[in-house]
């Protein structure tokens, strides 16, 4: 039987996970972020912040990758803001995207997919709710992230998410300074880029101090699809601080993006293709025709129509409150909320006679005519973190937390016609092609929520100076409910699981500290799987991972040494993949395992060089055959779809304080696009430079200005970097699982030169 869906209505509404996502004593020793999303209680021996060179130490007892502000400044220009430049951290693979930071690719990290991967900027989860894709480059300017940190294999047991099962992502804006001032930058880049950003702090007076800022950029896609990227961004972040260091943030963004997309091709398509081939140009108009004659037109692709507009707004409210000399009380509510937009999702045929009605205006109702598949989702949500830490003795801290979530969302997938030019006739589904009734032709309209509550208690207790120890246990319960509009299906599926962990750090000296952590996660499945019910199939499991980690840090003044062996077992995992155009379907895949080493070393050198490198292996295998509607594929042994066995990055730099410059390499190894294992990718090596020059101390009304430049893909090398839609089999003898998996490919080179002037 052929394991394949029909594009119809009900299935088209279980998924589109990629295109569809849319989209936050000892206490004082504590390293905690300001923004309180992942509060880390280290004991009383942890350190202040050091860094070597530009490199952070880190001091938490598990493997934690950090880009500094002054990383950031460096490495934003490369690629996008998040995503691009976590490649030059430890088993960070990144693919996709270009130099414009509005685009997005696809993000792993030590084999863990993106949706498995908890994002948070400021204690807001970035992840979609609904399809549980992050768009990390969608939430902010780099300019103002102070930080970007990866804890690997799990997050904290305090982070509010739905979806760390293998590792999180933690943004930390930049805090208002005391003293007023203008920052102005201005970039001009390859494929016509042109980006601008202000931001002007106020000061500080009476303890409240904050700053505003706004960019603007436009470009060009780099293939020959026909298209713009532009976006707008709006930010801000209040503080108020009184008494014994009690503090509020509050924090806003609001993005609006209208951008065409790239094309990401089959294995076939790209091999046959230029490699500057984008999405093809032919138009598909639905007016015109012959009366009295059975008109038809099969659409295929367009870049006209191959659009995401979405408007994004976030709003946090970070508060730090000191009860007492023993007591500390966070609370951290959030608010978020899509609106004004629309995904692109497929040229289709629609039969006027099934309609009834005359679509293309011919005089009669007997055509197949071309309409635009699209999805206009609107969502808000709203959640608050909340911890109390009690220092209970000199020895022992205990948080007790409470994260609670709620999001509604409503998706609608609608057919609107296609103007002349190949446009659709609108980005809000406000002209839709109609029934002769007067109804709108609607794939979908659902209404989605997604509540959970999550409690925990987690005690830190010093046993003595060298060795402390962390031990937490947290329940989650997250119920999904879904109502179809059109078909009044409804249904929801309830999971709730404790969650325990525990971890020990040894600090053996002043340089040598071994840890050892061990963490439960739960990822529930998308709520788009909730609709998969209607056809009587079962209850979709949870993913349940179970991470180790063993770990060594070696740290001295002008050296930092990492090295940490994993182990990470998947149970239920879940997968996704698209079937046919436009359709995404949503599977527990059996259990997995993966175990990896990793190795990492930052380095100062004399006369102002410095140096990092970084390898990462892993051993990413399928447990178990995937088998589906009576048949079933060898998949036991295999490796993980998009998960490179080898990761290496290095690079070296010089950073006088006047003039930079930093000269990086990545080798991405051989990769598959399918769960069989019958499509393989071979791997490729990148290398990326920039180059800065800092004018400091101009004077009174010009404090400093810096001129950059970024060279992306030096080599010009041309590959395929990544999976964007995966298979359970990319061979076609396996006519019951065969898909053609869909790839990214990496942006040729590419120039940014800015200047940035701070006033």
């Amino acid at each position: 039987m052929k394991h394949q869906r029909e594009f119809n209505k009900t299935h088209l509404a279980i998924a589109l996970s990629s295109t569809l996502a849319l989209p936050a004593g000892t206490l004082q020793a504590a390293e905690q972020d300001t923004a309180l999303d992942t509060v880390v209680i280290q004991g009383k021996n942890a350190t202040e912040d050091t860094y070597i060179g530009d490199s952070k130490k880190e001091v938490v007892a598990e493997s934690r990758g950090t880009l500094s502000k002054a990383q950031l400044e460096k490495f934003v220009g490369l690629d996008s803001a998040v995503t691009g430049a976590l490649k030059y951290l430890p088993g960070v693979h990144s693919s996709g995207g270009d130099s414009s930071g509005i685009t997005e690719g696809g993000l792993s990290i030590r084999g863990f997919a993106q949706d498995q991967i908890g994002f948070t900027r400021d204690g807001v989860p970035i992840n979609d709710p609904q399809y549980l894709t992050p768009h990390a480059d969608f939430f902010g300017d780099p300019e103002n992230y102070d930080s970007v940190s990866v804890s690997y294999g799990s997050a904290s047991i305090n982070a509010p998410t739905l979806t760390a099962s293998g590792g999180s992502v933690q943004i930390k804006s930049v805090a208002p300074t005391k003293e007023s001032g203008l920052l102005l930058k201005q970039s001009i880049g390859s494929d016509s880029l042109l980006r601008t950003f202000a931001r002007v702090n106020t000061g500080e007076y009476k303890g409240f101090s904050a700053w505003f800022s706004a960019s603007r950029t436009t470009g060009e896609l780099w293939d020959d699809s026909d298209g713009e990227l532009s976006s707008n961004r709006y930010e801000g972040n209040l503080q108020y601080e009184w008494g014994n260091g009690n503090r509020l943030n509050a924090i806003f963004s609001s993005f609006l993006m209208r951008t065409n997309s790239y094309k990401n091709p089959t294995l076939a398509e790209y091999r046959a293709n230029d490699y500057d081939s984008g999405h093809a140009r032919d138009i598909f108009p639905t007016s015109g025709g012959t009366n009295g004659v059975a008109d038809i037109t099969i659409p295929g692709d367009s870049a006209a129509a191959s659009r995401s507009d979405f408007k994004i707004q976030t709003y946090a409210l970070n508060g730090l409150f000191n009860l007492s000399d023993r007591v500390q009380l966070h609370i951290d509510p959030y608010f978020v909320r899509v609106t004004d937009g629309t995904a692109a999702v497929a040229m289709v045929p629609v039969s006027e006679s099934g309609l009834s009605n005359d679509l293309n205006g011919d005089g009669d109702s007997l055509d197949t005519v071309s309409g635009a598949l699209s999805v206009y989702p609107t969502q808000y949500r709203i959640g608050s973190t909340n911890s109390l830490d009690i220092t209970l003795n000199d020895t022992n801290t205990l948080q007790l937390g409470l994260w609670s979530d709620y999001t509604h969302g409503r998706n609608q997938m609608r057919v609107v016609g296609i103007k002349d030019n190949g446009k659709p006739t609108s980005i809000d589904g406000s002209t839709p092609l109609r029934y002769g009734n007067g109804s709108p032709l609607d794939y979908t309209d659902q209404s989605n929520k997604i509540t959970t509550q999550k409690l925990w208690v987690q005690d830190t207790w010093n046993i003595r100076q060298d060795l402390t120890l962390i031990a937490g246990l947290a329940w989650q319960h997250t119920e999904n409910d879904g109502d179809d509009h059109l078909t009044g299906f409804r249904d929801s599926v309830d999971y709730q699981r404790f969650l325990p962990s525990l971890s020990l750090s040894w600090q053996r000296d002043e340089h040598n500290q071994f840890y050892y952590n061990t963490t439960s996660n739960m990822r529930v499945p998308a709520v788009a799987s909730v609709y998969g019910r209607i056809d009587g199939s079962a209850k979709q499991k949870p993913e349940v991972t179970w991470n180790q980690e063993l770990g060594w840090r070696y740290a001295s003044d002008a050296l930092l040494l990492n090295a940490a062996l994993f182990y990470d077992k998947f149970k239920d995992r879940q997968a996704s993949y698209e079937q046919v155009s436009g359709v995404t379907s949503y599977f527990n895949a059996g259990d997995a395992t993966i175990t990896g080493l990793e190795l990492a070393a930052n380095g100062q050198l004399p006369a102002n060089f410095n140096y990092f490198a970084s390898w990462t292996w892993l051993h990413a295998i399928q447990d178990d055959d995937y088998s589906a509607d009576g048949a079933t594929i060898d998949t036991s042994g295999k490796q993980l779809y998009d998960t490179p066995r080898h990761l290496l990055s290095a690079g070296i730099g010089y950073d006088d304080k006047t003039f930079y410059a930093n000269f990086l390499g990545r080798y991405t190894g051989s990769f598959y696009g399918d769960l069989a294992n019958k499509e393989k990718i071979g791997g490729y090596t990148v290398f990326d430079l920039n180059l800065g020059y800092r004018l400091n101390n101009l004077g009174a009304a010009l404090k400093n200005a810096t001129l950059t430049l970024n060279l992306n893909n030096v080599f010009d090398k041309q590959y395929l970097s990544g999976v964007n839609s995966g298979s359970v089999s990319a061979d076609p003898a396996d006519a019951a699982f065969y898909d053609a998996p869909q790839y990214y490919k990496g942006a040729p080179r590419s120039l940014v030169a800015g200047i940035s002037i701070e006033i």
